[in-house]
């Protein structure tokens, strides 16, 4: 990668959104098949917007380890439906 608006840093793979038939995880990075599987990472990015994404991968994991703690681990299973 080159260019003025390269990190270098991967994205993509597991892209995040709101319909099961587009995406790979949900607003909270819960799979949409196995509701025990949380991915964290810049893969949930459909594409790098151009700067470094680790302050917005960090906020991500910190709103779906809020998640994981005040509602998954009391009733698990998805959260959210599709």
């Amino acid at each position: 990668m080159s260019g003025e608006n390269s990190t270098g840093i991967n994205t993509g793979g597991t892209i995040m959104g709101a319909d099961p038939r587009t995406s790979v995880v949900d607003r909270y990075l819960q799979s949409w098949d196995a509701d025990n599987l949380f991915v964290m990472g810049a893969s949930v990015f459909a594409h790098n917007g151009g700067y470094n994404p680790t302050g917005t991968v960090g906020a991500l994991a910190y709103w779906s380890a809020r998640a994981i703690v005040q509602d998954y681990v009391k009733m698990p299973g998805p959260l959210v439906r599709a």
